[in-house]
């Protein structure tokens, strides 16, 4: 069971998170195209930095960025550069990215992402972090599947909706298998959410279950590039609950 709402670059970036978990590669893969590029007008970058910390209190920040042409062709730009705040993003097998465990993202900073293009050329979007540092999320070690599962967290923002990511995971044929919904906190300054019982019973034998909440942001994309680009930056934070009868 997946449940994906797509919209808001904002919303689109939450997509993306989990792949800035995955394993660096250094070297691009080959169904990948170099393509010089001097026209903005011809690419959408898809821009998404983030800020995850998970349920062990490790923090991992990130930036990427996916180049896509009219036909949604995934490019290298040739000769071409991206810094975010003047770091360079290295080419990895999915476009360029940027990996950080020591903290680059932070409240309230803005971030310039500049894209040089073959011809030297270079196009600037920006994003602005929230205002609020969100980093830790409340929730019950142990919890009964029977009852709803409180969740909480003290640092609250006027950015709004925020969205929760709910994963649960099972036993399916003696292989671990897991699925994910997505909910709306319309009322994020509360700093109090519930997930209903049933949602613990989704699927029979849910052994625990994740909850992730995100702060996304949407920022501006230069104008001259061609439409269908996105700007989002997105801090989340996790808790992993084990889920007992």
């Amino acid at each position: 069971m997946f449940t994906v709402r797509l919209g808001s670059p904002a919303k689109y970036l939450l997509m993306l998170v989990s792949v800035f978990m995955l394993t660096r590669c250094t070297e691009p893969e080959s169904g990948i195209e170099t393509k010089t590029i001097i026209d903005p007008g011809t690419i959408s970058p898809v821009i998404a930095l983030s800020r995850y910390i998970n349920s062990n209190d490790e923090r991992v920040d990130a930036a990427r960025v996916q180049i896509y042409d009219k036909n949604i062709n995934l490019l290298l730009v040739e000769n071409g550069r991206i810094t975010v705040n003047d770091s360079v993003l290295d080419v990895s097998s999915t476009g360029y990215e940027f990996v950080d465990s020591l903290g680059f993202i932070q409240p309230d900073s803005v971030y310039n992402v500049a894209i040089m293009l073959s011809d030297s050329s270079v196009y600037q979007c920006t994003v602005q972090a929230p205002k609020t540092n969100l980093h830790r999320i409340y929730a019950p070690e142990f919890h009964s599947r029977s009852s709803a599962l409180p969740i909480a967290w003290q640092e609250v923002d006027s950015v709004g909706p925020q969205l929760l990511d709910y994963y649960y995971f099972f036993t399916q044929n003696n292989q671990m298998s897991y699925g994910v919904q997505n909910y709306s906190i319309w009322e994020p300054e509360a700093g109090v959410y519930s997930l209903a019982p049933g949602l613990l019973s989704i699927v029979p034998n849910i052994s625990s279950v994740r909850v992730v909440l995100h702060y996304s942001v949407d920022g501006t994309m230069d104008a001259a590039f061609r439409a269908g680009g996105s700007i989002g930056l997105d801090m989340a934070v996790e808790k992993t609950v084990t889920i007992v009868d």
